[in-house]
């Protein structure tokens, strides 16, 4: 619950407090906030802003952009200057929960580039599917340049805008992704871990537990805008409601958990029953915070968090003095959370400067906090178990052997089903005889790849192969010679295929297709050619007896918009009727069919 406290001083902090100096750091990033020009308007559109005179804008004097919660729109001038060189660069504004901005690129009076951007639009609109808001700059664009923003939000009005070099960003975005990865990885692996707990034990406390570190998490998820990307893109409603909504869940979870593992309701009244009036305030706001507007519901939350907060200081400080032994991993938990809060806190005031430690403290301190927490419930768990441990031992034994022989039967059984999984889908996809892919592998290729060929503009042929006079041979010596024919040409063309992507099939009794995406006509013609003459020169032996076979090969070759599987299948299928037809022992273009 401690780092409710922090999660709203940071919060806060980074709504009124300005940035540490980024003019320019390690030649990445220029921060445009430092100097940006700015004034208050609801009416003004750009056409009225480009005719202001200098005297109507405001200077911001600190390093970052930071207005705090208003109902205004505001506009900001920023100007910067870009070399000539081959060069990207990218405009971001990295703050994810502001509501709604334009953003006008200007050189002179011509506009550059536009983007309306802004948490209250679906994420799809964005130029760039990015967490931030990013503004991409064309690389033909040099020299001095103006960039107007109006911006508006119910959430702080913040804007740190920063101008990078596109690969310095990537790579940057990059580290700062690994980094939260590790984060939201260590984090979710104390969740699932003290699920495990829970489902062992039935301790109420690690389900709190659990409770209190998903909300956090959710928290961090929605706050930083990735819950907006990669969760519900559409959902602009539930993007703003998350926030307030998994603030007040993590202040609810974190006082059950204290309840339980600090067990106030036998230990202490009076805390417990302020602990209860948290809790029936918190159910209230949580559902309040879905029917009513961010910018109403987030002061009330504030408030009722900090109150919150502070209860839980005083309950850690009334338990410390009481001498519980593992209050001591409590205060640790909050110590470091704090401590982590303070540091980022005194780098948006300024106080510290900006680098890779000092703007992830926070995370580090909910880290160390987690795993403390989870050093405080192990004790808790353990001082209750010694106190029986002796009655419980040969149980527990039991139990282990029980699990180890669960364990080992399930890995065993696991094992078994996927290997009797992996030879059924071998068996549905492979043509038994001829060990190629079967027809319906086929029609599922088929259909992949002319979406693909499709999407990109390439071609795709279809080779449709029959073996010449295939009746005559089962009549003349059996179907268990025509058996072993099928599966010589079968092996015949997966040796003459070697390109990586092509397809062996059997399409059916004497049939055969071989599919070869990205591949033109002509190309299609010499596969067709060697795979006639290779069967022309070879020969089966059945009963010493050399069976000479030839094959007709029909070929279709098809792409843009038009390209349809049946197609294919139908336009190879007379090529192949029309070799056929005319002696056999011969490739035929279907393209030649159609003119």
């Amino acid at each position: 619950m401690k780092t409710i406290f922090v999660l709203l001083f940071c919060f806060l902090s980074s709504a009124y407090a300005a940035e540490s100096d980024l003019t320019l750091t390690n030649g990445k990033y220029v921060n445009l906030s430092a100097g940006s020009q700015y004034l208050q308007n609801n009416q003004f559109g750009i056409v009225d802003v480009l005719s202001l005179p200098k005297n109507h804008w405001t200077t911001n004097k600190v390093n970052n952009f930071n207005l705090g919660y208003t109902d205004h729109i505001y506009w900001v001038k920023v100007d910067f200057s870009l070399p000539s060189d081959e060069h990207t660069y990218l405009v971001e504004i990295a703050y994810p929960v502001l509501d709604s901005l334009k953003l006008y690129l200007m050189e002179n009076d011509d506009v550059l580039s536009y983007a309306k951007l802004g948490d209250k639009q679906h994420f799809n609109d964005r130029l760039i599917k990015h967490h931030n808001f990013i503004l991409p700059i064309n690389k033909d664009i040099s020299g001095p340049l103006t960039l107007f923003i109006q911006a508006e939000s119910t959430s702080a009005l913040q804007l740190p805008i920063r101008l990078w070099e596109q690969q310095e960003f990537y790579e940057t975005d990059q580290l700062n992704t690994l980094f939260l990865g590790i984060y939201f990885g260590l984090m979710s692996i104390m969740v699932i871990y003290n699920i495990f707990m829970y489902l062992s034990l039935k301790d109420d406390t690690f389900l709190y537990y659990v409770v209190y570190v998903s909300a956090i998490i959710a928290f961090y998820f929605s706050l930083s805008g990735l819950a907006f990307k990669y969760l519900w893109q559409g959902s602009l409603w539930w993007n703003d409601q998350s926030i307030l909504f998994f603030l007040v869940a993590a202040v609810l979870a974190g006082t059950f958990f204290i309840i339980k593992l600090l067990e106030l309701r036998r230990n202490s009244l009076i805390l417990y029953r302020g602990c209860l009036i948290i809790i029936g305030s918190g159910i209230c706001l949580l559902f309040a915070s879905m029917y009513f507007t961010y910018g109403t519901m987030i002061r009330v939350i504030i408030l009722y968090a900090s109150i919150a907060c502070s209860w839980g200081v005083i309950t850690r400080t009334v338990k410390l003095f009481e001498g519980t032994h593992f209050s001591t991993y409590y205060s640790l938990a909050w110590n470091a959370a704090l401590c982590g809060g303070l540091i980022l806190a005194a780098n948006k005031l300024n106080f510290l400067p900006n680098n890779w430690f000092t703007e992830h403290a926070l995370t580090i301190g909910t880290s160390i906090e987690v795993a403390c927490l989870s050093f405080a419930m192990a004790e808790r768990i353990n001082s209750e178990r010694r106190k029986r441990f002796v009655a419980q031992a040969r149980s527990m034994t039991e139990i282990r052997k029980a699990n180890q022989r669960l364990e080992t039967e399930v890995m065993n059984r696991t094992r078994e089903l996927q290997t009797a999984y992996d030879k059924l889908k071998h068996i549905s996809r492979i043509d038994e005889l001829t060990q190629v892919f079967n027809r319906r592998s086929l029609n599922d290729a088929l259909n992949t790849e002319c979406m693909r060929a499709k999407r990109f503009g390439h071609s795709v042929s279809l080779l449709m192969i029959d073996i010449d006079h295939f009746k005559k041979i089962n009549d003349t010596y059996g179907h268990q010679c025509g058996d072993k024919c099928i599966a010589h040409i079968a092996d015949m063309l997966k040796k003459t295929c070697t390109r990586a992507g092509d397809m062996v099939a059997r399409y059916g009794g004497e049939e055969f297709c071989i599919l070869l995406p990205e591949c033109n006509e002509g190309d299609a013609f010499e596969l067709a050619e060697l795979v006639r003459k290779h069967t022309e020169a070879s020969f089966v032996k059945f009963e010493n007896t050399a069976i000479k076979l030839t094959v007709s090969i029909g070929i279709a070759t098809r792409w843009g918009i038009d390209l349809e599987p049946h197609e294919l299948v139908k336009q190879s299928d007379m090529a192949l009727y029309f070799a056929k037809q005319h002696g056999r022992n011969q490739v035929s273009l279907g393209s030649v069919l159609d003119s």
